[in-house]
């Protein structure tokens, strides 16, 4: 394998790296790190290092971040060292050193990132590391996600050589004279990745001698199928593109699902819920006002025709929006917007939800767009001036928590509701045979 060509080919076909900034290198000092920086140095891409020294090793970890700091001096480029005291760390918060560890590099790579202006952090996982990671997912029960292995780009984080093997590294590495440093916590099998690294991989290659580049051609095809899937289910229960305000999910086509709660799982795991919470919803959706909160500030509310979902802390109400007699377009804080156009007294009579034609003579601006709330009423539009608390009329509607919350008003100068947007406009404000002047309000 030609690997720089390889590796220029892979940045490029998963459109790894910013056109324009430069990219942060995890580098502990062993192969796979030293191998991406000359990789990076080689294909003449900006990048800078960053090196975590855990000082679990003594001096054997000052050598580390002393190689580390060598091979940045040598290329040229920016260097950044963090010491942490991992085992103190470890023992302060219930974690594995390894976990530890995984939490606080982390942790300081996004703030080197956002303190420095990096476009990206790169980590050198390899198709190795990538099998072993599946390995160790099936031996403690996974899905569909967790056999697709280590994302190629998961936000911040790309990962250049997923498409390379170790051997693949040590060839390039000695084609090149690079030297290394070799941790000897990865000879023993003191941990659960190196016993799947020294004992399961071995026996699978006796079976196929090709095996890690075998199971990374396997891995690739179950990471499309889980990206084509999450389409899939994305597109049928009609998911939002942003959700940070919450979405629902409609009762009647999740019923249509071959297994609800391995689609609910796959849904609402991003938003902390847990497998036993997504059973909870499957198992009773026919259980109305079922309540329950993840670990990560969400909630899923069991309503009458809709699942919801909410974050937690969204308890503070938008702010209402003044609408002058010269306003044609005004934005909303969901991406909704109102236009605002004159239009002939004979246009044909709207939906009255998405658009309405008013008496502009009965308008006093300014009006108010504002989220409707409890005490409000109006005159609902064909019900020959009956007035309506807008409460009992959302309910009326069936509509979903999410869909109430959701709901906003247009409120004349005088303190009347002109429109329920998305519903229904007030009969006091629908065109009469006497209106001179007719305005055009879209809900877009």
């Amino acid at each position: 394998m030609q690997l720089l060509s390889a590796f220029h080919d892979f940045i490029s076909q998963n459109s790894l790296l910013s056109k324009t900034g430069t990219t942060l290198l995890a580098c502990s000092g062993g192969l796979d790190s030293t191998v991406m920086a000359h990789l990076f140095q080689a294909g003449h891409l900006p990048f800078a290092i960053a090196h975590c020294n855990f000082q679990l090793r003594a001096e054997e970890s000052d050598g580390d971040e002393l190689f580390v700091q060598t091979l940045a001096e040598k290329f040229g480029v920016p260097f950044y060292v963090k010491r942490f005291d991992t085992a103190t760390y470890a023992e302060e918060h219930g974690l594995s050193i390894q976990m530890a560890a995984r939490n606080l590099r982390y942790a300081w790579f996004a703030e080197c990132c956002a303190d420095h202006g990096f476009a990206r952090l790169a980590t050198a996982h390899h198709a190795n590391d990538n099998l072993e990671t599946v390995l160790l997912h099936f031996a403690r029960g996974t899905g569909l996600a967790g056999m697709s292995g280590i994302p190629v780009r998961n936000g911040l984080i790309v990962r250049p050589l997923l498409f390379a093997t170790r051997t693949d590294l040590e060839a390039y590495a000695a084609e090149n004279d690079l030297h290394w440093r070799e941790d000897r916590s990865n000879a023993g099998d003191d941990y659960a990745r190196n016993f799947v690294r020294h004992n399961l991989v071995p026996l699978f290659g006796q079976l196929n001698p090709n095996f890690v580049t075998t199971a990374a051609r396997s891995i690739r095809r179950l990471r499309a199928t889980q990206a084509n899937t999450d389409f899939l289910l994305r597109q049928f229960l009609r998911l939002p593109d942003s959700s940070d305000a919450g979405f629902s999910l409609d009762k009647e086509r999740l019923a249509l699902l071959p297994d609800l709660r391995q689609a609910l799982q796959a849904v609402l795991s991003p938003y902390g819920f847990t497998d036993e919470q997504a059973r909870q919803l499957a198992e009773n959706s026919d259980h109305t006002g079922l309540t329950l909160q993840s670990p990560a500030g969400w909630q899923a509310l069991n309503d009458r025709r809709q699942l919801v979902i909410t974050p937690i802390n969204s308890t503070a109400a938008p702010s209402p929006i003044a609408v002058q007699a010269d306003d044609l377009l005004l934005r909303m804080p969901d991406q909704r917007a109102l236009l605002l156009t004159p239009a002939e007294r004979t246009a044909p009579y709207p939906d009255g939800r998405s658009i309405v034609l008013v008496d502009a003579e009965k308008l006093q601006f300014p009006l108010l767009l504002r989220p409707w709330q409890p005490g409000d009423w109006f005159q609902p539009f064909g019900m020959h001036g009956q007035r309506q608390k807008l409460q009992d009329f959302l309910t009326n509607t069936k509509l979903s928590r999410l869909e109430k919350q959701l709901t906003w008003v247009l409120e004349n100068g005088d303190g009347a509701i002109i429109w329920v947007l998305g519903h229904r406009l007030d009969e006091r404000f629908r065109l009469q045979p006497t209106s001179m002047k007719a305005l055009k309000i879209s809900y877009v």
